[in-house]
């Protein structure tokens, strides 16, 4: 064989392995890609028909990339359940828009960490609820001014339940939301604005670790579940740490939370100190 021969046949074999190098990374790059893209738009959207847009208010809420660990994924995104909030909370003039963000992907899984049981990570998210509407008092307030903690939770639990689980498949008689307030901390200072009123709670609630059963909508912003369900139980209860912090602003009529759900005290503490207390809210 001439060394002509064997440079070309050299060659040929680099060049194959380089694409398949290639496809291989594409393979693990496309829920991701997907996600981001379908994603940025679809939020865009919800954002352009928020409350936010309606009332004037600017609300910015830093994502995963205000980070340097792999924890967040790195953009917070927006959603108006429509008619369905003030339907499941007593008002049909209630609205509502949710600003949330989950646990980062895993690239070599192809899904976000809120799948995965080991992962600090696991069934976690935060963000801000706003909340505006007909009812005689601000929602989540009583006449006092005074939060209304089991009022308030109702939010997070629609969240969860009907956003989060319904989409991923659970059955309705598996539900679990058991909310235990730990403690109440009122008239605190949070983003520049005076009058916060700050609970933290202890949850009991489903997670989302679940094997996937064809596909659902919402696989496209979290991915395809590929992690181990323990004791192949889809949606077993676990032990969460909530917190969230609720203040009524008179000049927009709204009702402002923001909010963290997440299995330990310290991710809880770590993701209010280093993003959620960096807020713009004005």
């Amino acid at each position: 064989m001439s060394i002509k021969k064997k440079m070309s046949r050299k060659k040929k074999l680099i060049i194959g392995a380089a694409l398949a190098l290639v496809l291989f990374l594409l393979s693990l790059m496309l829920p991701y890609a997907v996600s981001l893209g379908v994603m940025s738009a679809y939020s865009g959207m919800h954002r352009r028909e928020s409350i936010m847009a309606e009332k004037g208010i600017q609300l910015e809420i830093p994502g995963g990339n205000a980070t340097a660990e792999k924890d967040w994924y790195p953009f917070v995104m927006v959603f108006n359940p429509g008619e369905s909030f003030g339907r499941a909370a007593g008002d049909s003039e209630l609205r509502l828009t949710v600003l949330y963000n989950f646990g980062a992907f895993d690239l070599r899984r192809g899904c976000s960490s809120i799948y995965n049981v080991d992962s600090e990570y696991y069934s976690s998210f935060y963000g801000a609820y706003l909340v505006t509407g007909r009812e005689e008092e601000p929602f989540g307030f009583d006449s006092l001014g005074r939060m209304d903690v089991a009022r308030t939770a109702a939010v997070p639990r629609f969240d969860l339940q009907h956003l989060v689980l319904d989409d991923l498949g659970i059955n309705p008689g598996e539900k679990v939301f058991s909310w235990n307030a730990d403690s109440i901390e009122e008239n605190i200072t949070y983003l520049g604005y005076e009058g916060w009123t700050r609970t933290d709670a202890s949850l009991t609630v489903n997670g989302t670790a679940h094997k996937s059963r064809g596909f659902r909508r919402s696989y496209l912003q979290y991915g395809i579940p590929a992690y181990d369900v323990p004791g192949n139980k889809d949606f077993q209860p676990v032990e969460m740490k909530g917190r969230i912090y609720g203040r009524y602003f008179e000049e927009w009529d709204t009702s402002v939370f923001f909010y963290i759900l997440t299995p330990g005290k310290e991710t809880l503490e770590k993701c209010d100190r280093d993003i959620l207390s960096k807020s713009l809210l004005r």
